[in-house]
């Protein structure tokens, strides 16, 4: 039973991790697309597309950590990650999500949180594990 749980929060944390990478292409990539009189993103100025290119860049990486440190705490504090990947892919979504990649990485991230606190809460408060 254990070493599905890892494998559970495993799976979870390289969802995250996919999502996070996402975020970060999407940001680069974002930024050097939309430049030009035909850019993705034609009505935003540079400084715009500087400070959101690295707010994606920023919200990544978080995402990358936590992910890492998703997968290696125990699912009893699963719930704290769970809630971090929620928060960060909502606030990712709502900030930096002017660009395709950047969304879907920020959706990936939102359903890793949803789908780790929804196994944390099944499982109940006196579930312990290795």
């Amino acid at each position: 039973m254990a070493n599905r749980n890892h494998s559970n929060r495993s799976t979870i944390a390289l969802l995250a991790a996919i999502g996070g990478i996402l975020i970060i292409v999407g940001g680069i990539l974002g930024f050097f697309l939309s430049f030009g009189p035909y850019g993705y993103r034609p009505n935003l100025g540079t400084i715009d597309l500087i400070v959101l290119a690295i707010l994606a860049v920023i919200f990544g990486i978080l995402i990358l950590m936590f992910s890492g440190y998703t997968h290696y705490q125990g699912l009893g504090q699963g719930l704290s990650g769970g809630i971090a990947f929620i928060v960060l892919g909502i606030i990712t979504w709502a900030i930096a999500g002017a660009w395709l990649l950047v969304v879907l990485g920020s959706a990936l991230t939102l359903i890793a949180g949803l789908v780790l606190v929804i196994m944390v809460l099944m499982r109940g408060p006196n579930h312990r594990t290795p």
